[in-house]
């Protein structure tokens, strides 16, 4: 039987997902947070326009795409997060508001394509973060305590340390919770310490320069 020409070449969706991953990348080097997101929301639309939006099965190449959407999605607002360092960009509260609708798309295709509770944990931190970033306490707790529980699903405890950390910065932020004692970020930092985990001097430095961006 002769070969398919064909057979191996990316499809219309594929190259199309490649390309507008690219422009979303090209855009995050940019450091500038308008650009970011409009560059995320005009790569995602042009994507989803071509993936029916229906209960029903989607194909691989669809399936594939829909990730890619996730993960630009992801990392666009991520770039737009201002607790990275002292030194990030703030954003104004419209344009944080703008990144955290980028959150939540990608977390909402976290969803739809059954991505396991590693990645909804971290989709929910991400949407508490962004919650946390404008002032929005209940909720950031309530998405913190989300991911520590999808994290503890997921078996990662590192992740789940990582969670619980987000909240006492988060109570501590709002006066709830005291620097020391059970719950604060001191105990948190205590436990990632005497832990052997792999990331775990990582998390700990993420979660000291949240503290002092936020609390």
């Amino acid at each position: 039987m002769a070969d398919n020409p064909e057979a191996d070449q990316p499809t219309q969706l594929t190259l199309l997902a490649t390309e507008q991953e690219k422009l979303v990348n090209d855009a995050r080097k940019s450091g500038r947070i308008a650009e970011i997101i409009a560059a995320a929301e005009h790569a995602a639309d042009a994507i989803e326009y071509r993936v029916p939006n229906t209960q029903t099965e989607i194909s691989g190449d669809e399936r594939e795409a829909l990730k890619s959407v996730k993960r630009f999605l992801y990392n666009a607002a991520a770039d737009c997060w201002p607790g990275w360092s002292l030194d990030s960009a703030r954003g104004s509260d419209a344009e944080l508001g703008a990144a955290l609708l980028l959150a939540r798309r990608s977390a909402s295709l976290v969803d739809r394509l059954g991505l396991g509770p590693m990645q909804e944990g971290t989709a929910k931190w991400l949407v508490g973060a962004f919650e946390l970033a404008l002032g929005r306490i209940d909720n950031a707790l309530e998405l913190f305590a989300q991911a520590e529980g999808l994290y503890e699903r997921a078996g990662a405890p590192g992740l789940m340390l990582l969670a619980r950390g987000y909240g006492a910065i988060t109570r501590e932020a709002s006066r709830r919770l005291p620097e020391q004692g059970p719950g604060s970020l001191a105990e948190v930092l205590t436990a990632l310490a005497s832990s052997n985990l792999e990331h775990g001097k990582f998390f700990s430095e993420q979660l000291v320069m949240a503290h002092r961006v936020f609390a």
